[in-house]
């Protein structure tokens, strides 16, 4: 004879099903459990307890978690933390990783103009300059405002001497308002116009990228220099200070 039946009874959970479903649970957990964890981005940077995150997942499922579930962890992080995990990751060289973190920032927040920005930054440091170049359009998509994003691209154009007009009327109109960055954005700006052979345009904004970007950083100075001895010597014209010393 079979067992008596008897109303209200379950049948056992099969072990697979069990496992589907703490696993399901744990999911749904994740959040809580990384925000107690200590997992939080302060305004000194990102603070990741990815160790007491492990911890409870190894107290949970009684078992140390492996790549894949670490990888579940970390993509349940907000936006703004997997962006600033990426940002770990490149400043360690791992670019791949660091791709990683910021594409799983925009599939969280797609209107994160900055992990786009970041993203591509990456995609061209690995030599992937189409793909750059399509999140550079995303993020300038995502925030038509964004300095980082319209600057980086016009770059792109700039290094490959395509796409200029279109770099110069992303470029233009956020320059303006990019504060302490605005050097950068005029110098990139400059050098778009000679590409273009406007080059008494380009000498203007290039005199003033040097003149706001006084001496706070030596690698920008020396390559808005490089650009003005470029359009000078296109304009047919000497550096003023040897036109002072000669006169």
């Amino acid at each position: 004879m079979g067992r008596p039946y008897r109303t209200g009874a379950k049948e056992p959970a099969h072990p697979a099903t069990r496992a589907r479903a703490i696993r399901r649970l744990w999911l749904a957990a994740l959040p809580l459990l990384l925000a107690a964890s200590g997992c939080e981005t302060k305004a000194e940077g990102v603070q990741l307890d990815l160790t007491a995150a492990a911890r409870v997942y190894r107290e949970q499922m009684d078992r140390k978690p492996g790549r894949e579930q670490m990888e579940r962890i970390i993509a349940q992080l907000p936006a703004d933390q997997l962006n600033d995990l990426g940002v770990l990751y490149e400043r360690e060289g791992r670019l791949d990783d660091a791709v990683w973190a910021y594409q799983q920032a925009v599939w969280r927040d797609p209107r994160r103009s900055r992990a786009y920005v970041n993203l591509g930054n990456v995609l061209r440091k690995q030599g992937k300059l189409d793909r750059a170049r399509f999140r550079y359009r995303q993020a300038m998509a995502a925030d038509p405002t964004s300095f980082a994003a319209a600057n980086n691209f016009a770059d792109l154009c700039a290094a490959e001497g395509t796409r200029i007009e279109e770099a110069i009327s992303r470029l233009e109109p956020v320059v303006e308002a990019a504060g302490p960055y605005r050097p950068y954005g005029l110098d990139t700006l400059g050098w778009l116009y000679h590409l273009q052979g406007a080059d008494e345009r380009a000498l203007d904004i290039l005199e003033t990228a040097r003149g706001e970007a006084g001496s706070a950083d030596p690698a920008l100075i020396e390559t808005i220099d490089t650009h003005l001895a470029e359009v000078r010597a296109a304009l047919g014209r000497r550096p003023r200070a040897m036109q002072t010393q000669d006169d």
